[in-house]
């Protein structure tokens, strides 16, 4: 996104090295014709210009042409995307190029098993009231700072949750908040309360869920023991901070590259279940279609053996970036390279 700063680099006879902080995936997901991998596994792409705004695209076309450099780094794994990481060294384009996946690049907390592995001095509130919440038991729902929701998909997605009767934490920020008013000016009295708090107040009142409408310690969260998934926009931050802790995904993409990290997630690592189709992103999607992806990977079997498979899947990860692992090997291969003399 700072573009300006490689091609400077390049204009001193400098080497300026990119930090991909997308799913490296996305490169092949978005070639003009596909790409025989993804049709291998069939996978499916979403265009482009139909999940970003044309200006976007523009924008991201002509910084790709300026930001052209040495090489980059890559907030992935190969535990993630190993056939995805050699079918891009084979593009034509950037084969020359030196790369190396270094991911995940977020902080990996201790996997808390019970309250008191987690011995941070100044922790949220909400941490102490997972601490009370059975192994598992929590469903954690958090969009991103770049999404929002329409007041009537935040009142059936409050449905849904409520109607599951799932332990959760909804971090539900105001920009979501405050469009969702019943009919009035939004003065701030009883009848101008947001119609999602009217209906999971109860649940709050009985301990069995936690609203959240500033800042909330996702890694904490998505860390503890008490917490089995995560109800997510599938940006690529997010997937990689849920998979690195062992936490399967509740896909619900909303632009840019997350309908490709959710078609990843479900269809090829098979750690996610999908909400909401790409297809209908322009729709509403009922509470009794939420509710249903919200029991089958809280309570059936498939979310059980989906559960054991993103448990899995994080103990790769982190090997990745353990002593002797991948990504451990290739961020000591960039630094020796830079360093070189």
């Amino acid at each position: 996104m700072n573009s300006f700063a490689a091609a400077e680099a390049a204009r001193v006879n400098g080497e300026a090295y990119g930090l991909v902080c997308v799913a490296i995936s996305n490169h092949l997901a978005w070639m003009p014709d596909g790409h025989q991998l993804l049709r291998d596994r069939g996978l499916h792409s979403v265009p482009m210009d139909v999940c970003m705004s044309k200006e976007f695209v523009e924008y991201m076309a002509r910084v790709t042409t300026e930001a052209e450099g040495a090489g980059f780094l890559m907030n992935t794994c190969r535990a993630l995307e190993a056939e995805f990481l050699d079918a891009v060294a084979e593009i034509p384009e950037i084969k020359n190029q030196k790369r190396f996946a270094v991911g995940p690049l977020n902080p990996l907390l201790p996997l808390a098993t019970e309250p008191e592995v987690v011995t941070a001095t100044a922790r949220h509130d909400c941490m102490r009231w997972l601490d009370a919440q059975p192994p598992a038991s929590v469903l954690y729902v958090s969009f991103g700072t770049t999404s929002s929701f329409r007041g009537e998909q935040i009142a059936e997605l409050a449905a849904a949750i409520k109607g599951s009767a799932q332990r959760f934490i909804w971090v539900l920020r105001d920009a979501d908040r405050a469009d969702i008013f019943a009919g009035n000016s939004g003065g701030g009295g009883v009848e101008s309360r947001p119609r999602h708090e009217k209906l999971l107040s109860e649940e709050q009142a009985q301990g069995t869920g936690l609203v959240i409408t500033g800042w909330a310690p996702q890694l904490e969260i998505l860390a503890h023991g008490a917490t089995a998934a995560f109800m997510s926009h599938c940006g690529w931050n997010s997937t990689m901070e849920s998979l690195s802790h062992g936490k399967p995904i509740l896909a619900w993409p909303m632009h840019s590259d997350q309908p490709w990290d959710a078609e990843l997630l479900c269809n090829y690592l098979r750690v996610a279940m999908l909400v909401r189709p790409w297809e209908k992103h322009g729709e509403v999607v009922p509470a009794g279609a939420i509710q249903e992806v919200i029991q089958d990977a809280m309570v059936s079997d498939k979310g059980t053996a989906m559960r054991q498979r993103a448990k899995l899947l994080g103990e790769a990860v982190r090997a990745a970036v353990a002593h002797n692992g991948s990504s451990t090997k290739d961020l000591h291969d960039f630094v020796a390279h830079i360093t070189r003399i």
